[in-house]
């Protein structure tokens, strides 16, 4: 089980998750349930149920990555999610 679905438990009220975001202070960003579409060191953006999630940085580079899970490292200045 994912620290996520662990998270998920504590708040079993909300619905159904579609894609989880983590933060790790600004240093370290972790996603499940996107796919990436652009990976560069400094944007990178992933497509979201009926959305998209951008990430503005520095120096970000992947240190994992499958379908629909990915590690970033390296200085988040922003992530925003939009609505398709």
């Amino acid at each position: 089980m994912s620290f996520i679905e662990q998270a998920a438990k504590i708040f079993s009220h909300t619905p159904e998750y579609k894609f989880q975001v983590v933060l790790f202070g600004r240093d370290a960003f972790y996603i499940e349930g996107a796919r990436p579409i652009k990976i560069d060191e400094k944007e990178m953006i992933f497509k979201i149920p009926n959305g998209l999630i951008s990430l503005v940085g520095e120096g970000m580079t992947v240190k994992e990555l499958s379908d629909d899970t990915a590690a970033i490292v390296g200085r988040i200045n922003s992530y925003t999610v939009t609505d398709l």
